[in-house]
């Protein structure tokens, strides 16, 4: 099984609005909900790496985390439900193992009823006018605060949410009140549905992450449609269906987006913000998908490729009912793949140069199909070597691997893909029940040796902080962003749990789906695990992000920060300490006179001041002082590019766009080529290894 390093997967997302895309569909079989429970009780406790025991102490965690999962902001529980549940929770433990999650039912039970109560007070709400020059403030973080005594404090909890919604719409969105109002309706009506949509399977899912986070943030269980999805999509990139994202709105199943070169989108009938409203069998059934889940929607409309699926489709804008026969195939998801862009830039003499941008959204592979040698197996390292080859025949000057929002993946594709830029040695060190154990990236020379730059900010997360630990402890190259990276150091495995049933003996096992497990954790080759830490930059440009709760350390019941011995390696000294200070002065003292970075000290002082605060004003002067608006310039431009959306199927993701903080990154590339031309040029020192 491949060993992942994966960003934290929210398994909640059953109550938020979500675009799922179009692919390939797992047969439906009837989980067997006990004895799921009972073997993922049994894989947490013998192979989770801090070989914890399930008690009366995780219980007390376990409930706290199943009640904040469920109702996070604290509108919907009374603090009576909480009280009436605490007397059962000693039984948690003992119950779970023997699959038992009748409990786990009772309180969903209750909190769909508190959630419905809070929903038709949400629709009362938006009928009334609202008064945005009194002076009330609600909690920026109603999650620390004790649930409602009563109905009448929850109301209130809730009448400043909706009024907040409501001048967030009017502030920043720019909405008429009108626009505002139905825009939550909608909204509102869609989580409550969404609720009610919760089956036990969904329950299970949630109840056993619930118990899996008590012991680290990353562990999980993934019910049989979300393992496929975040399988297929997150890691493969490939899916089989008619090329078509979908999002849940107002109880329809709406195309988000039509991928181009897909079926879909060859056939040239389906369009942005059509309806799917059913699907037609041969027999001339018909299923109804108005006010349906929307992954059960999905999961209509995929198939093998060659086969054809009937849409019946409500055009937008309009009452007809049209049916259209597609031809499913294989849709390959080439947004999510790394892409490249070749930027002409010039240095301060005038002399120009060229930046070989790659822009890599995550650590993706079909480990299978590559051990499989097949040569169209997707592969990060693959596409990336690609494109450094192709920058050599254009002849670019210096590398920029921009790992931004790229929130990990595949551990073995961040070890390949840091091989193309040194020649050899070790990559990550992990460390497991037998010791720690060194990977290595042994395949002699680099892909790419010329100048190297790696931007990083705090949604840089795992896989991503193993490649930037590398290029910064061999000295590789320049690492530009944010304060430091998310910090996860551990590594997920993936656990069939229906394979594990087999290994019982318990044959013709259902789909049970999977336990996402931390079993290892992993440090740099310099010894500093990544692990809340992560990885800092050796140029520090300030953005909202370090000021926002936001990484690993924030995280309820992370591992914590550790060392290993450090390993002999390579040392470029593409970045000495003398070369990093003089490049971070000459940008300190550009963005100081910069007025759009001016504008963004004066945001970070306003979000700095309304933390101290810890409350938000829902007066409309105050709230229009105090929030951090986008830049009024970004503003239009964001207006712009969705009024350019509508006019199109589908958004390619821009590799590299042309703003102020882009700008000062390309200013500081050349510096980084005119001052560290020596350093640049310089012979790497090799690591010295003991003799054996």
């Amino acid at each position: 099984m491949p060993r992942l390093a994966l960003r934290p997967v929210v398994l909640i997302a059953v109550l938020a609005l979500m675009a799922v895309i179009v692919g390939a569909q797992a047969p439906a079989v009837q989980n067997d909900v006990q004895e799921t429970a009972r073997i993922v009780v049994d894989l947490l406790e013998r192979e989770h790496m801090a070989r914890p025991v399930i008690d009366d102490e995780t219980a007390k965690r376990w409930f706290d985390n199943y009640i904040k999962d469920l109702d996070p902001g604290k509108y919907c529980f009374l603090k009576s439900d909480i009280e009436e549940f605490r007397k059962d929770i000693s039984k948690m433990d003992d119950e779970i193992r023997e699959g038992n999650i009748d409990f786990a039912q009772r309180i969903f039970n209750r909190y769909l009823e508190r959630e419905t109560e809070r929903f038709q007070n949400q629709l009362d709400l938006l009928g009334q006018k609202q008064d945005f020059s009194l002076d009330e403030t609600m909690p920026d973080e109603p999650g620390k605060l004790d649930f409602p005594a009563d109905k009448k404090e929850a109301m209130e909890r809730t009448r400043k949410k909706v009024k907040f919604d409501l001048l967030f719409s009017k502030v920043v969105e720019e909405l008429k009140d009108a626009d505002a109002v139905h825009k939550w309706t909608v909204r509102y009506r869609d989580r409550n549905r969404l609720a009610h949509q919760i089956d036990t399977e969904d329950i299970l899912q949630i109840y056993l992450t619930s118990l899996t986070k008590t012991f680290d943030p990353h562990s999980s269980y993934l019910g049989p449609k979300d393992l496929e999805d975040m399988l297929n999509q997150q890691l493969h990139l490939q899916l089989e269906g008619i090329g078509a994202s979908l999002r849940s709105e107002d109880g329809y199943a709406v195309v988000n987006e039509v991928i181009p070169d897909m079926a879909a989108d060859r056939d040239g009938r389906l369009q942005p913000e059509d309806k799917i409203i059913g699907i037609q069998k041969e027999d001339g059934e018909e299923i109804d998908l108005v006010e349906k889940d929307l992954r059960d929607v999905v999961r209509y409309i995929r198939g093998p490729r060659g086969t054809k699926v009937r849409l019946i489709v409500q055009p937008d804008g309009t009452k007809e009912r049209r049916i259209y026969e597609i031809t499913r195939e294989r849709v390959e998801l080439k947004e999510q793949h790394a892409k490249s862009k070749v930027l002409e830039a010039k240095l301060d003499d005038g002399k120009p140069f060229k930046i070989g941008i790659i822009s890599l959204p995550a650590f993706y592979g079909n480990t299978v199909a590559i051990l499989r040698g097949d040569p169209n197996a997707v592969s990060a390292t693959a596409d990336c070597r690609k494109m450094l080859r192709e920058f050599k025949e254009q002849n670019v000057d210096v590398v920029l691997v921009d790992l931004r929002d790229n929130g990990g993946g595949l551990l073995e594709e961040a070890k390949t893909l840091s091989g193309l830029f040194i020649d050899t040695g070790p990559v990550v060190q992990v460390k497991q029940v037998q010791g720690v154990k060194p990977l290595e990236d042994d395949n002699q020379g680099a892909e790419w040796e010329g100048p190297l730059v790696v931007l990083i900010n705090k949604a840089s997360a795992s896989a991503s902080e193993i490649f930037a630990g590398v290029i910064k402890d061999y000295g590789r190259g320049l690492i530009i962003g944010d304060s430091s990276t998310f910090g996860k150091g551990t590594v997920q495995s993936i656990v069939m749990i229906a394979d594990h049933a087999r290994r019982a003996n318990r044959r013709n096992q259902p789909n049970r789906g999977a336990l996402k497990l931390t079993i290892q954790q992993f440090y740099r080759a310099n010894g500093d695990s990544t692990q809340i830490h992560g990885v800092a930059p050796h140029i520090h440009i300030k953005s909202l992000n370090d000021y926002r709760d936001f990484n690993e350390a924030k995280m309820d019941y992370a591992i914590k920060f550790d060392k290993v011995d450090p390993l002999p390696h390579d040392n470029y000294n593409r970045t000495p300490d003398d070369l990093v200070a003089r490049l971070n002065t000459l940008s300190e003292v550009r963005r100081k006179k910069d007025p759009k970075f001016q504008k963004l000290d004066e945001q970070i002082q306003k979000l700095i001041d309304g933390k101290k605060r810890h409350s938000i004003s829902l007066n409309e002067t105050k709230f229009r002082n105090e929030f951090v608006l986008a830049d009024p310039d970004d503003r239009v431009a964001q207006e712009k590019a969705k009024r350019e959306k509508k006019k199109k199927k589908f958004t390619e993701r821009e590799v590299w766009a042309s703003d102020f903080y882009n700008d000062e990154v390309v200013r500081i590339v050349a510096d980084y080529l005119s001052l560290g031309s020596k350093a640049l040029a310089a012979a790497p020192v090799r690591a010295k290894v003991a003799e054996q």
